[in-house]
């Protein structure tokens, strides 16, 4: 349990890191972190617009996007369902 949680906070995304979706064998390339509430009542829920490439690309004729939070983005690498690359 420890060494999940510190392995989930050592994990640090950044624009032009890459994932790659161990099923259907896509990538996935981060574009941008945003801020899903809008509200300074609550804290903050971090998400990421990523751009998918592969098989399943085309949503009417265009490549696709999808926002993931930030906090499923690492539980998904940490289990393998998602491999992840730093860009640098």
């Amino acid at each position: 349990y420890v060494d999940y949680h510190t392995k989930k906070r050592a994990l640090v995304l950044e624009v032009g890191d890459f994932v790659v979706d161990t099923e259907f064998r896509e990538v996935g390339l981060l574009l941008y972190k945003f801020n899903v509430i809008d509200n300074e009542t609550y804290p903050p829920i971090y998400a990421w617009d990523i751009i998918w490439s592969g098989t399943r690309i085309a949503c009417n004729g265009q490549p696709r996007r999808a926002p993931y939070t930030e906090e499923s983005l690492k539980n998904m690498i940490l289990e393998g369902a998602l491999l992840f690359y730093k860009n640098n």
